[in-house]
């Protein structure tokens, strides 16, 4: 249970941290300021799916859950813990979270 508060924590950590730093580098103005949102799960695990052409049975074996259970992720029927979002991502498809996080924000029409 600690490994995961701990997990958590960092996550929180490196995730408030990134959104920071790119709001401070973004010209806002106080009229078109916006709330920045971080994006579903199911939205961030179909996303660097399909940037890594894995198939949903693919990506399913390689972290050891049924093909059902993550086509219920990605359609969000069922909301995954952000700790399988994020071993999905950095540990199936080799990518950073920020990374995908920002990807999403850019380019929604690959989600769809």
């Amino acid at each position: 249970m600690a490994k995961h508060l701990t997990f958590n924590t960092q996550m929180k950590t490196r995730l408030s941290q990134h959104l920071v730093s790119a709001q401070s580098s973004a010209d806002i103005s106080p009229q078109s300021s916006k709330l920045i949102r971080t994006p579903k799960g199911a939205q961030l695990l179909k996303y660097a799916r399909k940037c890594r052409g894995y198939t949903q049975a693919e990506s399913a074996a390689c972290y050891g859950i049924e093909e059902r259970t993550l086509r219920r992720w990605e359609n969000n029927e069922y909301n995954p813990r952000w700790n399988d979002v994020i071993s999905l991502i950095e540990d199936v498809y080799l990518m950073d979270i920020t990374q995908v996080i920002e990807g999403v924000r850019n380019d929604p029409e690959l989600v769809a």
